[in-house]
């Protein structure tokens, strides 16, 4: 059983060269998995409330510098797990950044320097599905630590890349940067759902190449997804994870517009 100065000595160390994972402290639902997972969190809840009192410059300041060290950490993360395994490849099937989260990249551009329906759509990206994904990400990281520690690189970066989306939702809708009110038009309800489509184009593409991936899920054949997609034809399973994702970025605009529509029919 690995100590906790192996975690530290091994932190770069790729998952090929690592033992098996019961011998690994910190991989999905050890003990520090679980303590180290609520230290973040409350980090990144103090944290998102303090820098949701400043201005509006500072937070997108704030903003950009977060997008900016997510973006180059991206670019390392392939590198290394591309360069340091047991043999040198680019792992085309799941390592391009096309998975829900992965369009946090995509969007904050527009949400900071956004103005408009731009800035909306992007920020309701981050406030729905990014928020979601984040959440679920943040404690139930089975890509990465079913390989590796909390404490390693790997650990390190899924941790820091969906903590940094949660922080930038908590300060978006804390701080009136974005809001789940105000929604009166039925299109209102698709504009988060903006980025993900155009996402999406390139997701499928690569999807229904030779690649044969999966990524954003769209052939269910991933995880818990893998039977339902077992027993889909690929075009309805597209169909299904589409209307999926569409409703994932409205339900929480929902509730403004059906109260919306109520007040305007009363008056």
């Amino acid at each position: 059983m690995w100590t906790f100065s192996d975690l530290i000595k091994n932190f770069f160390l790729h998952k090929d060269f690592l033992p098996a994972k019961e011998m690994i402290p910190g991989t999905m639902f050890t003990p520090l998995h679980f303590i180290f997972a609520a230290c973040v969190a409350a980090l990144l809840i103090l944290l998102g409330l303090h820098i949701a009192k400043k201005s509006e410059k500072t937070i997108r300041v704030t903003f950009s510098c977060i997008w900016a060290v997510m973006v180059v950490l991206e670019v390392v993360k392939i590198w290394w797990e591309s360069c340091f395994g047991k043999t040198i490849s680019i792992e085309w099937g799941g390592i391009l950044p096309l998975y829900p989260c992965s369009i946090f990249m995509y969007a904050m551009p527009f949400a900071i320097w956004g103005h408009g329906l731009v800035r909306r759509a992007a920020c309701g990206y981050v406030c729905s599905l990014g928020l979601l994904g984040a959440s679920i990400n943040f404690v139930y990281p089975a890509t990465i630590l079913g390989n590796y520690s909390c404490i390693s690189f790997a650990g390190f970066h899924t941790f820091f890349y969906h903590g940094m989306m949660l922080l930038c939702a908590l300060i978006m809708l804390r701080s009136g940067y974005h809001s789940y009110k105000n929604v009166t038009k039925w299109y209102d309800l698709l504009l988060p759902a903006a980025p993900f489509l155009a996402v999406s184009i390139v997701a499928n593409a690569v999807n229904f190449s030779h690649i044969h991936s999966d990524y954003m899920f769209f052939r269910l054949d991933s995880f818990i997804f893998a039977p339902i997609g077992q027993a889909t034809p690929d075009f309805l399973a597209v169909i299904i994870v589409y209307i999926a994702y569409l409703l994932i970025h409205a339900l929480p605009y929902l509730p403004s517009y059906v109260v919306n529509r109520k007040n305007r029919t009363a008056a």
